[in-house]
């Protein structure tokens, strides 16, 4: 019985260590080695058919520089901007009345929801009325675009048939050393060259940056109803019926860096209980692991990252029964000096903070165990069942520029 309580431990760090450091790692270095273009270069003459799909809640505070932005694109082709407003109930509605997206091939359309649907079911009814040809834009208010935003995300999609998806490049605004937005800029840019290195070196990556990303008309599937995270429903189901991806370093965007911790918990609790929604639609993608480069992608970048929490738990688990059950004195000792730390770590952040002292090695850490926790929580929400996917829109300070 010690041995397998040894064991679990064991797997369980390994699982932690793995998809953390060593799939970054050897997916980075095979990425450099690899003989697959990282961006096509042909010359594009025949633009097609491009529609932004977006849908608004009370996005008053930064609509009118996201639409601004939009307005700016210098995309050469049809470009039809298509906005659902889901009962907002600040000047939202006024904002898209005023909007004027003129310019050659350019069309505008608002439409108000007659109930509060959320953020897929907007999208899914917006995709709809688009049909199924050309290219969808799918993009959020809070999120905004260079000039050559759009052009950038179509540009992959025309010179290579077999892609289904093209992520975008965020980069985060707004950061200040109080608190956790270098933290979190930090994480989301290691997660952008992550994505990159899988586009480059196994034609996939796992997850659109929801912010802004597109999607080939015909390769879009409704997202189920309560399903909380779109965006990676959207491009698993891409995937899943024959399409690629690819994450581009020119289509770059701006946002705003989340500062709050509670604010980021509560929407990485919302992302967490719809991380186990599509882990188990998506199973057949990602199990096993060994049956072609995308399920190996699949199951290290996300089922394990996802697992975490309940790793941590099952050998904190394992190491007290070791401790208590079995008398093992460096099981005790390991989980008392673990425990610590992590105490230490998070009164430490917190009192430095009061004091204007802020210590990014402490943040860190506060930040990846406060990340963690979100995940569990979601967890727990998923098995005690999501009813609505309703969504309000998260705080993030408002962007510097979009140039």
């Amino acid at each position: 019985m010690e041995f397998l309580l040894i064991g679990t431990v064991g797997v369980c760090v390994l699982a932690v260590l793995h998809t953390y450091v060593l799939y970054p790692w050897r997916t980075t270095l095979q990425a450099r080695q690899s003989s697959l273009p990282r961006q096509p270069e042909l010359p594009i003459t025949d633009w097609p058919t491009v529609r932004i799909l977006m849908a608004v809640h009370n996005e008053e505070r930064v609509l009118g520089q996201k639409l601004a932005t939009l307005a700016a694109q210098d995309y050469r082709g049809p470009l039809h901007l298509m906005v659902a407003d889901d009962q907002s109930t600040d000047r939202t509605p006024q904002l898209l009345r005023t909007f004027e997206f003129t310019g050659p091939r350019r069309q505008f359309t608002h439409t108000r929801n007659t109930r509060r649907s959320g953020k897929p079911a907007t999208i899914n009814r917006l995709a709809g009325a688009a049909g199924a040809e050309g290219i969808f834009v799918l993009t959020d208010a809070s999120v905004l675009l260079r000039p050559d935003t759009i052009t950038e995300l179509v540009r992959p999609l025309v010179a290579d048939p077999g892609l289904g998806v093209v992520d975008s490049r965020v980069v985060h605004t707004g950061m200040t050393v109080d608190g956790i937005g270098r933290s979190e800029d930090r994480y989301i840019n290691q997660e952008v060259h992550l994505k990159q290195a899988e586009s480059h070196d196994t034609g996939y990556f796992i997850g659109p940056f929801g912010g802004c990303w597109a999607i080939r008309a015909a390769a879009y599937t409704a997202v189920p109803d309560n399903f909380l995270v779109d965006d990676f429903f959207l491009c698993m189901s891409a995937y899943r019926a024959g399409w690629r991806g690819y994450s581009s370093d020119r289509a770059v965007v701006l946002e705003g860096v989340g500062q709050r911790l509670p604010h980021e918990f509560r929407r990485k609790v919302r992302i967490g209980s719809g991380n186990w929604q599509n882990l188990l639609r998506f199973q057949d993608l990602w199990w096993p692991p060994t049956q072609n480069a995308l399920a190996y992608a699949f199951f290290c970048h996300k089922v394990l990252r996802w697992l975490t929490p309940l790793f941590v738990c099952l050998a904190v688990l394992c190491l007290l029964l070791l401790w208590q059950a079995g008398g093992n004195y460096w099981a005790g000792l390991l989980l008392k000096t673990a425990g610590g730390i992590a105490l230490s770590t998070i009164v430490l952040d917190l009192v430095l903070g009061r004091l204007g002292l802020h210590v990014g090695l402490l943040r860190n850490l506060h930040y990846f165990m406060a990340m963690n926790a979100a995940l569990l929580v979601g967890f727990v929400r998923y098995l005690t069942g999501i009813k609505t996917n309703v969504w309000q829109p998260s705080y993030r300070p408002p962007n510097d520029s979009a140039q």
